[in-house]
């Protein structure tokens, strides 16, 4: 999301322009219980200032400028049965764009309930939920929902179907006024409020917008707010940011299954991106990305733009007919806006018809790779004419097509399912029906191909795919590497925010974390790609603030080979598949149970320190996967291997870069005791230390306890390991050395940066 004061951008000489403009205001309502009454008042939380997005074409400047309320105030007196309060806004919109503009509202993240303080932590307490009308079907708001309403007198298409106006009286509003829901930042796209096809006036035009809430006295004391975005753009430019500027951050925050839109700033084209159930943003359109600019210039990809490590040149698209060639760059695009809107069901009966899903280009596999991978004959190919931060999926492993169909119960190897290929068709994998090209097009609205980054050795001419038929048939096969073929990218994460690139720069530069400005930097390993907190805390040092939830095996069930390219050691070492129950095996077995990585703490018993949390548990692992299977014989010192991402470590127990240092720096006990306060602080921002348990013969003492490993051997015991310990059932804290455990039994793992 963009707020900034200004940004310029090139408007080409074809009047393809690029404006766009984000405003956020803050929505609040404090409420007070009082017996059968609330008494409550819609006050500021945050604001935002209003700015002017410019673009240069030499010759004209134009722009987008939004200008409304930062905050909001009502005041609503609850009842038993549920009270009405209504807040007016008036939004101001003012271009020279050629084209108008269309306005939007949305929540400025993607959950539009209103919380207590702001925050889901305390949704337990009860919060304020979305009414369940829309533009077209507005609704009543039910007790303690709330929602916007447009002024139906003006006669616009997107307020036609509201209540009489005199129904939003913020004096006396009517319980008979009806309401839409304010979407999802990322669902954004279903609330198009305004729209204009041609310039405004110099002074814009207005709109009036409602922001209604029904309050009953079933809500608890405290205060509620959320924050709401308006996002104007122009004809061509959608609501979301560039696929360049994309971030782990807000991948991570994505519900699964849904999706948003995204521009790739190198052609202004837009694609449909989801996040996947193997937790991976994916495109869900085919890229068109073409060889040449809009000014018919030869494309560079750049390390700026594109994923590359220096700057690559295309060449132009082939027409039809154009011979075949393996080094060569290739780029068809004579079908790239076709869509499946026939099929015939008789030759292919799984086809689907399809015109919302256009086919793309088709790249050959040099084109695909970026002019780099024409010679490969095995590996996989790091660059690829993908956006800078996505890449081409892998033929195996976590970032694979494979992982992907195995997340939806599709098949991972080569069959005959006619439901499959149906399902890949479909919501929410989108996969278009492309067919390939050899000289001319080929299956097109019956076949799909698409590349993976995988060369195929000890072939210089082929390379791995995915593909399938309508005729039900699925394969992942090489394909000659002159065949055109469609590209899907998956997001890898930008290279300031993969962990393995972390530098002692970036943790200098960020800000320290405090319970007050929980200042966490989303970040991902490139293992997996699963997202971790990243904070610098009050010892100076980098800590993850997320637990480690590496699995032994990759998504496809293969075991994990830790390389000194990714992990903490310092040759490769081999991990073992995750157990989900059984029994903790000797000490000198890698163990790692993952049955409860995804859960938290939703609740604590009779736990007189246990704090409700949204930090996940994360994997629990016995003391030789922690280390990577090199700590199992040491009897003292400290072991260097870990788990850990390349560039971070297991803590010390003691010293520099220790538990024992970081609780200090809170002041917080450094030997064993009682200490209720301790157990409680841990658990809180910045430090957010679950309650994970542990592991024996089963996962125990989970709300109650926390350990986690350090890398100091408890020593003369081939056994024992120091850690840190918090207990909530007793407010028992245990830094150092005070309760040493087997080596057998499984923790959670936080790694430091550094070493």
């Amino acid at each position: 999301m963009s707020n900034n004061k200004q940004k310029s951008l090139t408007l080409h000489q074809s009047f393809i322009f690029n404006p766009k403009y984000y405003k956020l205001f803050a929505l609040g309502l404090f409420s007070f219980l009082c017996a059968y009454v609330v008494a409550s008042t819609l006050t500021p939380v945050k604001s935002s200032d209003a700015s002017t997005v410019v673009i240069n074409n030499n010759t004209s400047d134009f722009f987008i400028q939004i200008t409304s309320a930062d905050s909001l105030g009502l005041d609503v007196t609850a009842s038993p049965t549920g009270q009405m309060a209504i807040a007016k806004d008036t939004i101001n919109v003012v271009t020279n764009s050629p084209n108008g503009y269309k306005l939007y509202v949305s929540t400025s993240v993607n959950d539009n309930n209103i919380y207590q303080g702001g925050s889901s932590s305390s949704a337990s307490e009860g919060y304020f939920q979305p009414g369940s009308g829309t533009i077209s079907s507005p609704a009543k708001l039910t007790q303690n929902t709330w929602g916007f309403a447009l002024d139906s007198s003006t006669g616009d298409p997107f307020s036609a179907n509201f209540a009489n106006i005199d129904y939003y009286s913020t004096g006396n509003p009517s319980a008979d006024s009806t309401w839409a829901e304010v979407p999802k930042y990322a669902n954004s796209s279903n609330a198009k409020i305004a729209e204009t096809s041609d310039y405004n006036s110099p002074d814009g035009t207005n709109l009036d917008i409602f922001y209604g809430i029904n309050a009953s006295t079933t809500l608890p004391t405290g205060s509620y707010s959320t924050e709401v975005t308006y996002t104007a753009i122009s004809e061509g430019v959608n609501v979301f940011p560039t696929m360049q500027d994309f971030t782990s951050a807000q991948c991570d925050a994505m519900g699964t299954n849904t999706n948003i839109n995204l521009s790739d700033s190198r052609d202004d084209k837009y694609y449909r991106v989801t996040k996947m159930a193997d937790g991976h943003c994916w495109m869900t359109d085919n890229l068109a990305l073409d060889g040449t600019d809009k000014a018919g210039n030869v494309r560079v990809l750049t390390p700026a733009d594109s994923n590359v490590t220096t700057s690559r040149t295309l060449a132009a698209n082939v027409p039809s007919g154009t011979p075949q060639s393996t080094e060569d760059i290739q780029i068809y695009s004579g079908v790239s806006n076709n869509t499946t809107s026939q099929c015939d069901t008789v030759t292919y009966p799984y086809c689907i018809v399809n015109t919302s899903t256009k086919y793309g280009n088709l790249y050959n596999w040099s084109a695909a790779t970026a002019g780099v991978g024409k010679v490969a004959t095995g590996g996989t190919v790091i660059e690829s004419i993908c956006p800078k931060g996505w890449r081409l999926p892998d033929d195996t492993g976590d970032f694979s097509y494979a992982n992907l169909m195995s997340k939806y119960n599709l098949p991972t190897a080569a069959t005959t399912d006619g439901t499959a290929v149906q399902a890949m068709q479909q919501s929410p994998l989108f996969y278009a029906n492309i067919g390939y090209f050899d000289a001319v097009p080929i299956s097109q609205g019956y076949n799909a191909i698409y590349w993976t980054r995988t060369a195929y050795d000890p072939n210089l001419y082929n390379a791995k795919t995915f593909s399938y038929g309508t005729n039900g048939g699925i394969w992942y096969n090489p394909i000659n590497k002159y065949i055109g073929s469609g590209i899907r990218c998956i997001f890898g994460g930008q290279s300031d925010e993969i962990m393995q690139n972390f530098t002692a720069t970036q943790c200098a530069n960020l800000a320290e974390s405090t319970a007050e400005s929980d200042n966490r930097k989303t970040m991902i390993d490139s293992r997996d790609g699963k997202f971790y907190t990243i904070s610098k805390l009050a010892d100076g040092n980098c800590w993850m603030t997320s637990n480690l939830a590496l699995d032994g095996m990759d998504g496809l069930g293969t075991v994990r080979t830790l390389t000194t390219a990714d992990s903490n050691v310092n040759t490769n070492r081999t991990l073992a598949t995750n157990i989900t129950n059984g029994t903790a095996s000797a000490y000198n077995v890698v163990q790692i149970y993952s049955g409860n990585a995804n859960s938290t703490t939703t609740s604590c018993g009779s736990y007189p320190d246990c704090i409700v949390s949204d930090i996940k548990y994360g994997n629990l692992y016995n003391w030789n996967a922690a280390t990577a299977g090199v700590g199992k014989q040491a009897t003292t010192g400290t072991v260097t291997e870990s788990v850990c991402p390349k560039g971070w470590q297991l803590p010390n127990n003691t010293g520099a870069k220790s538990f024992n240092s970081l609780v200090t720096a809170y002041s917080l006990p450094t030997t064993n005791g009682i200490n209720h306060s301790a157990v409680q602080t841990v658990q809180q921002a910045p430090l957010n230390f679950p309650l994970a348990g542990g592991y024996t013969n089963s996962p125990n003492n989970q709300t109650r306890g926390a350990y986690y490993w350090s890398r100091t051997v408890y020593t003369g015991n081939t056994n024992c390991v120091y850690n840190l310990h918090s207990n909530s059932e007793s407010g028992g804290f245990y830094p150092q050395n005070g309760n040493d455990h087997y080596k057998r039994t499984g923790f959670s793992v936080r790694c430091i940066f550094g070493s």
